[in-house]
């Protein structure tokens, strides 16, 4: 057998050189499906929390009540966190940490838990989760210099089309039920948790460091307060009804969505892994129909799919920073 040129065997072997059928080739789809999957369970993961804050806030339980068992349950499984990453949080500044903790905190849970008495999942699901990446690209325009393409700028104006197809809708036809409160309650949640997401890229701590910090320090300042003056109602309520929100609260959006998130980022890249909140608004208009007897309006529906469509394009735009 002919012995291959040296400049050959030395040559690295590129995608080019890859069979479709090979084990390389394998890999790369499995770890695409993988996060696919991941990205998909995300969105899933944030509508079915969406779903069930309204179903809790409007029987048994109360946004204080929510909020409690979000920080309470979450801070006792990931204080370990906290404590073997201390020496990190010294260095977050108090800026950043108040931002972060107000952003993902308490304030951020309180006020669209709150909204969630007035208007159904799916404005929850569309006008805070689904704008929120839109509250991110702005706020990075107007602190960091990022300018917009195209695109970009179209699918802004496609979201804020949506938006106005919900919120006219609650404003000239429902007046009366208050979802306009709550469509304004979403939109100043997502821009809290925009905050969050900025402070937090740029606070040096991982996704897991930062979800305990925000976490466990919301338990810590908020129990007291709703232990001693809130009259707390998870003592009271039907016992089913609380482990249920302290799973749905604590596990599954803390840690659960965290999870999947960090591995669909690492699979699929951050904008990959970004798109599939766009999914969310459609979810939790699907498991709102069932779960409580929601259906949404032609104008919603009409607000979803805009935003969904203007989410994609914001998202898979391109931002060019200012020279």
């Amino acid at each position: 057998m002919q012995a291959e040129p040296a400049d050959q065997l030395a040559r690295p072997v590129t995608a080019a050189h890859v069979s479709p059928l090979s084990p390389a080739a394998q890999g790369g789809v499995t770890n695409l499906v993988l996060g696919a999957l991941c990205g998909f369970m995300v969105a899933l993961v944030w509508a079915g929390w969406s779903v069930a804050t309204r179903f809790a806030v409007t029987t048994n339980l109360g946004p204080a009540d929510v909020t409690f068992l979000r920080f309470g349950v979450s801070s006792l499984l990931l204080w370990p966190v906290l404590i073997r990453h201390r020496a990190v949080f010294w260095r977050i500044g108090a800026l950043k940490l108040l931002v972060m903790l107000t952003g993902a905190g308490v304030p951020f849970m309180f006020i669209s838990s709150t909204g969630m008495r007035f208007a159904p999942a799916s404005h929850v699901a569309t006008l805070m989760i689904g704008v929120m990446p839109l509250f991110v690209a702005m706020l990075s325009a107007g602190l960091f210099g990022e300018r917009f393409t195209k695109a970009q700028l179209m699918g802004m104006g496609v979201v804020l089309a949506g938006v106005v197809a919900i919120g006219g809708e609650s404003l000239l036809f429902n007046r009366n039920g208050g979802e306009w409160r709550g469509d304004l309650l979403f939109l100043f949640a997502g821009l809290l948790f925009a905050s969050y997401t900025l402070a937090q890229r740029r606070s040096g701590l991982s996704s897991w460091q930062a979800t305990a910090v925000v976490n466990v320090g919301s338990c810590v300042l908020f129990a007291p307060i709703y232990l001693l003056c809130l009259q707390p109602r998870i003592f009271s309520a039907p016992i089913g009804a609380v482990l249920f929100q302290a799973a749905a609260q604590g596990v599954g959006v803390a840690i659960l969505g965290l999870f999947f998130y960090a591995e669909a980022s690492r699979r699929l890249g951050a904008t990959r892994a970004a798109i599939f909140g766009a999914l969310v608004p459609a979810l939790a208009a699907l498991i709102g129909v069932p779960v409580l007897h929601e259906v949404p309006s032609w104008a919603t529906g009409t607000g979803i799919a805009l935003v969904m469509i203007g989410v994609l394009l914001v998202v898979t735009g391109v931002s060019i920073k200012k020279k």
